[in-house]
């Protein structure tokens, strides 16, 4: 019989006041007796709960992690060497000793904020035809849920699923410019969409990184294009201001050398532009007629090559033999076009009393003092007030259109040099990859968890059993609920054997 504890030593009084080992083994025989007791009510609680356990990691929804990430760097070869000039300030974010070193330029963080702004989550679901694969890729449970909300409450609008989408992808995308380099995630449903979600995102990056790179410098250029038209109205301004003054000095300096064709119609003036007109005229139908020459014999040489490689009657020789055949016939059409207008003008000049017209161009006397005229010409011109004034005026105006459009083949450059240096200012460090194994939640915990919880649960609901019947089960509950001893113990099949045997 084992010892109170009043007759134990002190040391072990002492640690049975801290641990009641024998009522620790009664209360544990008491949960292994209950679960014998009440074999199946365990058995069926394990079974529901870990069936239900395994249908959550079964059914539940799943969610995939897709993310890019890419490195930026400064690209300036190209610059150098195309431009060795340039001026450092045009660089989008020059270097900073004072910025740390792990943190990215100006123009990389404003282009990773770009990338959550309303308009850009929009493109973004346009771009995967999100809306429209929305249905297809939801969760069998989240299909049963959106199918009784649109029969209670009716299907949303496009406007409302799209302003939820785009609530959507704010609160699952996302755009870190950590430790020097731009990371963008994503966590989504399907994985394939998260794949395309990532890779969109990034090209949207990309792009809205572009888009800053060439805005100052789009900016620029159509400032200094709107000062260059301005300018080049004001020099067209000032040189016709100029052109009529120097017209009347010129008139002055004919009369002062006596020109006759002052004033009036003059015949021998007309004479002279219709000389000039037909010569001209000559001279284009000389340059068509050598033009189809040439194209004919581009053709002969053609139709050799053809020849040889063919045979005589092969159709594209035939085709080719009469194209030529046509060419020789016909003539040029310029030139027929040129000859006539060159007749018109020789009946004109012929009308007005002139000769024959001598080609190519002839020395012609200037009997008009022609040359006395230019001699005189810039001594008036400077001794004109109103003509160095106006002169002046075309000088500077020049200056200024010449200085806009050197400006504008400046940033026309600097434009090129950024266009083509963009693809070496980032390295894909992770490119987008297809998710394989979704992040939440974690099917083998659950189905762990669930099997756990159903052992638990089962042990429990037997011990719950025959806690509530109120019902003594062991002799310890005697001992310690009722403060009784107890002298024996009987099993209870040989007590019911023995109560049917003494009827």
């Amino acid at each position: 019989m084992p010892q109170s504890r009043d007759e134990l030593p002190e040391v072990e009084r002492a640690q049975a006041q801290i641990f009641d080992w024998e009522a620790l083994r009664d209360y544990a025989g008491f949960v292994k007796n209950a679960v014998l007791r009440h074999k199946l009510l365990a058995l069926a609680t394990f079974v529901v709960v870990a069936a239900l356990g395994l249908a959550l990691a079964k059914f539940l929804p799943r969610s995939y992690y897709a993310q890019a990430s890419l490195l930026p760097k400064r690209a300036q070869t190209i610059a150098a060497l195309v431009n060795p000039d340039r001026i450092p300030a045009l660089d989008p974010d020059p270097p900073n000793p004072l910025h740390p070193a792990g943190e990215v330029d100006s123009v990389t963080l404003a282009a990773s904020k770009a990338v959550m702004r309303r308009e850009n989550l929009v493109a973004l679901i346009k771009r995967v035809n999100l809306l429209d694969r929305w249905d297809a890729t939801r969760a069998p449970l989240l299909r049963f849920k959106d199918q009784v909300m649109n029969l209670l409450s009716g299907r949303p609008s496009e406007d409302i699923k799209l302003d939820a989408m785009v609530g959507m992808l704010e609160k699952a995308l996302s755009v870190s410019t950590d430790d020097g380099k731009v990371v963008i995630g994503i966590t989504w449903p399907d994985p394939q969409l998260a794949y395309e979600l990532v890779d969109a995102a990034q090209l949207s990056f990309l792009e809205a990184r572009q888009r800053e790179d060439n805005a100052s410098i789009t900016d620029a250029l159509a400032i200094l294009e709107e000062h260059e038209k301005l300018a080049t109205e004001n020099y067209k301004k000032a040189f016709l201001e100029f052109e009529k003054i120097f017209a009347a000095i010129m008139i002055e300096r004919r009369r002062a050398v006596g020109d006759p064709r002052v004033g009036g119609f003059n015949t021998d003036q007309h004479l002279a532009e219709l000389r000039f007109l037909i010569r001209a005229k000559r001279r284009a139908i000389s340059d068509s007629e050598e033009q189809h020459n040439r194209r004919l014999e581009g053709l002969n040489a053609e139709l050799v090559a053809q020849r040889k490689l063919y045979g005589e009657n092969h159709p594209n020789i035939v085709e080719m033999q009469q194209r030529i055949n046509g060419l020789r016939a016909q003539g040029s059409p310029n030139t027929a076009v040129l000859q006539g207008e060159e007749d018109e003008l020789t009946k004109e000049y012929t009308r007005f009393g002139g000769g024959s017209v001598p080609f190519p161009d002839e020395p012609v006397p200037d009997p008009y003092g022609l040359e006395r005229v230019l001699m005189g010409i810039l001594p008036a011109v400077s001794e004109n007030p109103k003509a160095a004034v106006s002169l002046d005026e075309v000088r500077a105006r020049t200056i200024i259109m010449q200085q806009l459009r050197k400006r504008i083949d400046g940033a026309k450059l600097e434009r090129d040099i950024s266009q083509a240096s963009f693809k070496y200012r980032y390295t894909v460090l992770t490119p987008a990859e297809f998710p394989r194994t979704p992040v939440k939640p974690n099917a083998k915990v659950i189905a762990l968890g669930g099997i756990f919880a159903g052992l638990l649960l089962g042990v429990f609901a037997a011990l719950a059993r025959d806690v509530l019947s109120g019902q003594l089960l062991q002799a310890w509950q005697v001992r310690r609920g009722l403060g009784l001893p107890v002298l024996a113990e009987l099993e209870a099949p040989q007590f019911e054997t023995q109560s049917s045997s003494s009827r």
